[in-house]
């Protein structure tokens, strides 16, 4: 029982005396409120592709749990009702939530692809490279 008493006390001795370890508060304070104030240099999403994939992957994900929840008799499939669900229909919806997914992912990298521009005559295709 003396064993546990000196290590709660030594526990209780280097928790409280770790603050000392900390620097100075204010220094710590201006740093995080400039880091907080560069802005982040993280492109958004475009709108055509947040919108489109947001309702390809809500559309897809409700069709393919009413598909294989609907059993048509006002409840839920039981173990043995497995035929009763439209799977097809599930596997579908399923697809569809797939498709809007990867939209939304080719959305988030948007800033990455190359551009590509046609004129009379001629196509360019130009790609932005840093690090």
């Amino acid at each position: 029982m003396k064993v546990v008493r000196v290590l709660m006390v030594w526990l209780l001795v280097l928790g409280l005396s770790s603050s000392a370890f900390a620097g100075d508060l204010q220094a710590s304070l201006a740093k995080a409120a400039e880091q907080q104030a560069k802005p982040s240099s993280g492109s958004s999403m475009p709108k055509g592709y947040l919108v489109a994939g947001s309702a390809l992957f809500v559309g897809g994900m409700t069709l393919g749990l009413y598909a294989f929840l609907n059993n048509r008799n006002g409840s839920l499939p039981d173990l043995g009702e497995g035929s009763a669900t439209n799977k097809p229909l599930g596997a579908a919806g399923l697809g569809l939530a797939f498709v809007g997914g990867t939209v939304l992912f080719l959305g988030s990298r948007a800033g990455n692809s190359p551009t590509v521009t046609f004129g009379p005559g001629r196509m360019t295709v130009s790609k932005k490279v840093s690090w």
